[in-house]
């Protein structure tokens, strides 16, 4: 973490000498930051930050001689240093951003199409200062530590998560109880660590927010999917809630939920940005509660900012139960800490508990669920 006066100190690795001058140029702009280091592949990006010890590392993901995903392992099993991906908006752009966030980067930015200028990074520039500040706050020791708890940095490669057998998903109806799970900076994650736990027996729906750019939160659906016991899907406009059912908003969008027909039913809008994201996890939070009022489980995870505390509040004061992520496991810990100074936390946990707590308080909800299709002929739990 740079001291008081000192500026933010940031390697560029990139293959292309046109984009690393954008972005150079772009972070430089910002009197604040100045880049020590270009690299042209993985192996040069790994020996750059080793001998010059950045604040913040801009990677690109498709390199010659060594990938920016080994390069990101090779960086975290050495030095952990805080790592931004710049990937470019194609699906396998995106399932490998996926595989470099697993690997340890803690954020993920949209190449802009095109021939890359200054002027076509647009609102992507402000966005880039934004979060190489923040992870500048970070710093390389309390990295370590957090890695460290959440069992990422292991000799030369990241631990390979666990995927449980996928159970028979129950006979699905709209769901009667709904969890709500927020993220952001170092949610991808942490989402692996939460999102397997939630119980498919259990007749309730989960509604994913974390804050990605579009594509990116398809390939996240997938990714969750495969290692969890519900079902977890991109939603799509139009989709009845369902129990047994994951729902990630989709990148660019921000998602609501209303009753149609008796039923609960997604929506998706392209609405102003709150907070300067889109989806937002406060806007899905204020929609939801008009929907399930107390029966909802919400947790909020490592994430900069304060997206979710006004929804956090909101849902406190339905009657809903709101979980946030203590500091000592969260990458980021500004959601979370938010959500907590509003009052609106029940409890604080470290992130291997929470999915547990997410099963517990469901199965209470479902007890004295309040909505109407809570009529329906459930499975008694």
């Amino acid at each position: 973490m740079p001291s008081a006066g000192k500026k933010i100190r940031i390697i560029i690795a990139d293959d292309s000498a046109l984009m690393r001058k954008v972005i150079k140029d772009t972070l430089e702009s910002d009197g604040s930051i100045e880049v020590i280091g270009e690299a042209r592949n993985g192996i040069e990006a790994v020996n750059l930050t080793l001998s010059l010890n950045p604040d913040v590392v801009i990677m690109d993901v498709v390199m010659p001689r060594m990938d920016g995903i080994t390069a990101i392992k090779e960086i975290m099993a050495k030095k952990p240093t805080p790592i931004l991906v710049f990937s470019s908006i194609t699906q396998e752009g995106s399932k490998a951003a996926l595989d470099a966030l697993e690997a340890g980067a803690l954020e993920v930015i949209a190449k802009p199409g095109g021939l890359p200028t200054v002027k076509n990074l647009g609102d992507l520039a402000k966005e880039l200062l934004r979060k190489v500040k923040i992870l500048a706050t970070i710093g390389t020791v309390k990295l370590t530590a957090r890695l460290m708890l959440r069992g990422l940095r292991k000799s030369q490669r990241t631990t390979a998560l666990l995927v449980p057998k996928k159970k028979e998903i129950p006979l699905t109806v709209p769901a009667p109880v709904v969890a709500f799970v927020a993220s952001s900076t170092g949610g991808p994650q942490t989402l692996m660590r939460v999102v397997p736990k939630i119980s498919p027996s259990i007749p309730a729906a989960t509604l994913i927010v974390q804050h990605m750019p579009p594509l990116f939160t398809k390939s996240l659906a997938e990714r969750l999917d495969r290692v969890s016991q519900i079902k977890v899907i991109e939603a799509s406009e139009g989709d009845t809630v369902l129990t047994s059912y994951g729902y990630v908003a989709p990148g660019g969008y921000h998602m609501l939920v209303k009753v149609k027909r008796g039923k609960p039913v997604i929506e998706l809008d392209k609405g102003p940005k709150a907070h300067g994201v889109r989806p937002a996890a406060d806007v899905t939070m204020k929609s939801i509660v008009k929907v399930w009022n107390s029966a909802i489980v919400a947790a909020v995870l490592t994430g900069m900012g304060h997206d979710g505390a006004e929804g956090a509040v909101e849902i406190k004061k339905a009657g809903g139960y709101v979980i946030a992520q203590d500091e000592r496991t969260s990458i980021v810990w500004g959601m979370p800490r938010a959500v907590i100074e509003r009052g609106a936390a029940d409890v604080v946990l470290p992130v291997d508990r929470i999915g547990d707590e997410i099963n517990r308080v469901l199965r209470l909800k479902v007890r004295r669920c309040p909505v109407k299709w809570a009529k329906l002929q459930i499975r008694s739990i």
